[in-house]
C-alpha cells in the first residue's frame, strides 16, 4: 500500500511548516521500500519517526505527532552525539 504523491507532499509541507515553527528541519520521507515512512530531522535526516509501516496507520500517526510537536507535548532535542531525538 504506498501513498499517492499528492499525499507524499501534502505530509512533506506539513512537515516543514512545523518543523519551521519548532526550529528543526523536518521532512516527510518515504523509504527505499515503500510501505515504509517516516519524518527526518536536521541536516544529515536522521530518522525521528519511523520509519513505520504504512499498513500500520503509519501516515495517521505522523500527523498525530506533527500535531503534537505544534502543541509543544513532543519535543526534538539533540542527544549527546548532536543527532536529533523525538521526546
Amino acid at each position: 500500500m504506498a501513498l499517492e504523491a499528492e499525499d507524499i507532499r501534502r505530509l512533506d509541507e506539513r512537515a516543514q511548516q512545523v518543523g519551521a515553527r519548532i526550529g528543526w528541519d523536518l521532512r516527510f520521507r518515504v523509504a527505499p521500500n515503500p510501505e515504509y515512512v517516516g519524518i527526518t530531522a536536521g541536516p544529515s535526516e536522521v530518522f525521528v519517526l519511523g520509519p513505520a509501516k504504512l499498513s500500520d496507520l503509519a501516515a495517521h500517526d505522523i500527523d498525530l505527532d506533527l500535531d503534537a510537536l505544534e502543541r509543544g507535548e513532543r519535543v526534538i532535542r539533540a542527544d549527546e552525539d548532536g543527532d536529533p531525538r523525538l521526546l
